[in-house]
């Protein structure tokens, strides 16, 4: 399991200045603007260098060892001992660590976003979900007292997160329990998420509000789809906001995981998942690469033309709507262009080269789970 500390993409961003400077661009001051540019060119130019001397420190990532979990729980030979570290560690790194019984988990960085500034102790619905599914494996593999007690604390989180929008039949929340500004889509449809597994793991007393909030946000994610099958990041036509590959992944992924809890639920789903999986796969998909581009709305430029993190969760879904041998052609072009040596990286610039080695939260363990997915598909299409 990839359970060590890891360097990230956002390590240089997260530093003090990093925050000061993404702050001014985000107020679009011309500071800011430079800024930017300058750090973005360290960033891209001199990665390890610049980490060295930002005196930037590997951290264990939830979302990384949540993947690893799940990615284990596919291998019969995960020792218990390799759980119950995992285990330790995502305890060790929520930022609520069970006071109340209160349990989630978020980056365990500083966050500037257009949303404002996030702490590095605030958590994020986009990351409880995956510590969430791998609890119940956990809790699956003969580890229930440990691991179901912290799965029952994220109810607390859930409801602590702001109410955004109510209607009659639809609900949104915030990214994280503080004041925001703007909505984000995606982040709606991981609350969905969240409330469908309690629905059917929580606490009997909660279980009915669980199902009933889940169908709410599910149905506000739905009606958030433009025309053409996607979803925009904010839920508005504020500048700043854009669609892009593996967000628009997340929506569908997590649409299809609360219909495959609430199989009963109503408010078009099913319509939305085919729309959104129709956009992506004919949009954002190049068939000449064979690869998937980073944008179809980009709301501003950096020296990237691949990510890793949009190969991941394309492949998911393809795995999911049981196209293997596309499956297959994917793994077969993105093994060859983003591992070398031993080593993975997280993307790919411009001038063709590899940028980010082991950088594992950016799409590198995502890619690896969905790989293992994929073959045990694989596996059970030939038994």
């Amino acid at each position: 399991m990839f359970l060590a500390p890891c360097h990230d993409p956002y390590d240089l961003w997260a530093s003090p200045p990093g925050v000061a400077i993404r702050e001014r661009f985000y107020a679009r001051r011309l500071s800011g603007r430079i800024g930017a540019v300058t750090l973005g060119l360290a960033d891209w130019l001199l990665p390890y260098l610049g980490r060295r001397i930002a005196r930037a420190r590997p951290l264990c990532y939830p979302i990384v060892v949540a993947h690893e979990v799940l990615r284990g729980g596919m291998k019969e030979t995960t020792d218990k001992e390799s759980r119950k570290d995992a285990l330790r560690i995502l305890r060790s790194i929520a930022a609520e660590k069970g006071a109340h019984g209160r349990w989630s988990w978020g980056l365990g960085f500083p966050w500037m976003s257009k949303n404002g500034l996030y702490g590095p102790d605030i958590p994020f619905v986009t990351h409880t979900p995956y510590v969430m599914e791998a609890l119940l494996l956990l809790a699956e593999q003969n580890m229930y007292a440990e691991a179901m007690p912290l799965f029952h604390g994220t109810w607390a989180f859930l409801e602590s997160l702001k109410v955004m929008h109510r209607g009659k039949d639809s609900l949104a929340l915030s990214y994280a329990p503080v004041d925001e500004p703007r909505i984000v889509i995606n982040a709606n449809s991981y609350a969905a998420l969240s409330y469908a597994l309690h629905s059917i793991h929580g606490d009997e007393n909660v279980r009915g509000e669980a199902t009933m909030k889940a169908e709410k946000l599910a149905c506000w994610v739905v009606r958030q789809q433009r025309q053409d099958g996607s979803w925009f990041y904010y839920a508005d036509s504020d500048p700043g906001n854009f669609i892009d590959c593996f967000h628009s992944c997340f929506v569908v992924k997590n649409l299809l995981k609360v219909k495959r809890l609430l199989p009963d639920l109503t408010g078009g789903i099913d319509a939305a998942v085919a729309r959104g999986w129709n956009y992506i796969a004919s949009t954002l998909f190049d068939t000449r690469l064979g690869l998937c581009r980073r944008f179809g709305v980009r709301a501003q430029r950096d020296p990237f033309r691949l990510d890793l993190y949009d190969q991941a969760e394309f492949l998911g879904l393809l795995v999911d709507f049981g196209e293997l041998e596309w499956a297959r052609a994917l793994v077969r072009q993105v093994d060859a262009r983003f591992r070398k040596g031993g080593h993975w990286y997280c993307r790919i610039d411009l001038l063709g080269h590899r940028w980010g080695k082991d950088f594992l939260r950016w799409g590198i363990v995502p890619y690896l789970y969905h790989r293992a997915r994929l073959e045990r598909a694989s596996e059970r299409t030939t038994a």
